[in-house]
C-alpha cells in the first residue's frame, strides 16, 4: 500500500491544523493508523507517540512503522513510549482516545491538568464508556470533544459504502448481480446503501421509520420494514447478503428471544443469507447453534467488524487530522471551522 504523502500534507493544509507549541499524547500505530503520531507532529506538535502489544502488532512493530513514515515526511519531534507516566499526562495538552491509550480511566485522568483536552476521533453519539470516563472528566471539568465525522474537510461517511464494499469481499462474496439487505438503526444507512445500491441485483432496506426521508430511493432499492421488524417481501426470500448495523453498538441485537431481532427469523425468511457484521453486537453463540452463516467471526464488544483502515490510508488520514482539529478547537473553546460545526463537547 503506498503511502499518500500529498494527501496527508494537503489535508493539514486544508484543516489549518496548528499545533505549535502544544503537547499530544496520543499512540504508535501500525498499518494506516500509524499516521495520528505523523500529522500532530507536522502541526507544530510534541509528539509521545505511546504503542503497546496487540494483535494488530507488537511495540517494535509500531515503533517502526511510525518512524518509517517520518523518514518519508521529514516529522520531528516524535518520542516513542512503551510507559506512560504521570510525569507525560501532566505535561499533554491534547490527548487522543486511540486504541493503545484506552481506558482513558481516572487512573490516567488524575493526572491531566484541569485546562488539557480529551479529542476523540469519532462522533458523540459514538462515545463508549469503556473508552474514556466522561463521568471522571465531568466531574475534574476535563474537556472532551468528539469529531464531526461529516464535515466537509473530512466527509468520513462517504467511505462508509467502500467500507462495505470491502466487508462482502473479506467474506468472500461479490455484491455484483447480488440480493442485499441492509439492516440499520443509525446514520450510518443512507451512506451505505447509497454505494450498495449502485453495485447490486437490488437492495432492501430494514431501518427506524424516522431515517426513511435520508435515503435516496433508486430503482433497485425498496423499504421492506421498520427497524427492528424483520419483514421480507418474496422477491427477497432468498437474499446473499444482510449487511447489519445497530447502535448502541456494544448491545446484542441479533440473537435468541431476548434480542430485539431473532436470528431464527432472520434466518429463516432470508433463506440462510451470510449476515455481515458492519457494527453491533450480536449473539455469535445463537448464531453457532443456528449455523447462521456471519462474519466476521469474531468482533470486540462495542466495534466494528470493518475499519476506514481495511480501505487504504486516505479515510484514516482525515479523520485522525480532523480530531487532532477538533483538539485544537477544544483548547480554544471553539466549535467551528469554516462556518460549520467540527467538535462536539460531550
Amino acid at each position: 500500500m503506498q503511502f499518500p504523502e500529498k494527501v496527508l500534507k494537503n489535508t493539514i493544509d486544508s484543516l489549518q491544523l496548528d499545533l505549535t507549541g502544544k503537547t499530544v499524547l496520543t499512540e504508535a500505530a501500525t498499518g494506516p493508523y500509524a499516521v495520528t503520531a505523523i500529522i500532530a507532529a507536522l502541526a507544530g506538535a510534541e509528539v509521545h507517540a505511546f504503542a503497546k502489544d496487540s494483535k494488530y502488532g507488537t511495540v517494535k512493530q509500531a515503533f517502526e512503522e511510525v518512524e518509517h513514515l517520518t523518514k518519508i515526511v521529514g516529522a520531528t519531534h516524535i518520542h516513542f513510549i512503551d510507559e506512560i507516566t504521570p510525569e507525560i499526562l501532566k505535561k499533554a495538552d491534547v490527548i487522543t482516545n486511540s486504541g493503545h491509550l484506552r481506558p482513558l480511566n481516572e487512573k490516567k485522568l488524575q493526572y491531566i491538568r484541569q485546562n488539557a483536552v480529551i479529542s476523540l476521533m469519532y462522533e458523540a453519539w459514538e462515545l463508549r464508556e469503556s473508552d474514556v470516563d466522561i463521568h471522571y472528566c465531568k466531574k475534574k471539568g476535563i474537556k472532551v470533544a468528539a469529531t464531526n465525522e461529516r464535515h466537509p474537510q473530512i466527509a468520513l461517511f462517504d467511505y462508509l459504502g467502500e467500507m462495505a464494499l470491502k466487508l462482502i469481499t473479506k467474506a468472500g462474496l461479490d455484491a455484483e448481480s447480488s440480493k442485499l439487505i441492509l439492516v440499520c438503526n443509525n446514520d450510518f444507512g443512507p451512506y451505505i446503501a447509497k454505494t450498495l445500491a449502485e453495485k447490486c441485483e437490488c437492495l432492501g432496506i430494514i431501518d427506524k421509520e424516522e431515517n426513511c426521508d435520508n435515503y435516496h430511493f433508486s430503482e433497485n432499492m425498496e423499504w421492506l420494514s421498520n427497524f427492528p421488524q424483520v419483514e421480507i417481501p418474496k422477491q427477497f426470500k432468498n437474499t446473499d447478503v444482510i449487511v447489519f448495523t445497530a447502535y448502541p453498538f456494544d448491545k446484542k441485537w441479533v440473537g435468541n428471544g431476548d434480542c430485539p431481532i431473532s436470528a431464527y427469523e432472520l434466518q429463516k425468511k432470508t433463506g440462510n443469507a451470510m449476515l455481515l457484521r458492519f457494527a453491533g453486537d450480536v449473539d455469535t453463540k445463537t448464531l453457532h447453534e443456528l449455523n447462521f452463516n456471519h462474519y466476521p467471526k469474531s468482533v470486540s464488544s462495542g466495534h466494528m467488524g470493518v475499519l476506514p483502515s481495511d480501505i487504504g490510508y486516505e479515510p484514516v488520514i482525515k479523520l485522525q487530522a480532523g480530531g487532532l482539529k477538533v483538539g485544537e478547537l477544544a483548547l480554544r473553546n471553539k466549535t467551528e471551522f469554516e462556518n460549520v460545526n467540527l467538535a462536539t463537547f460531550v
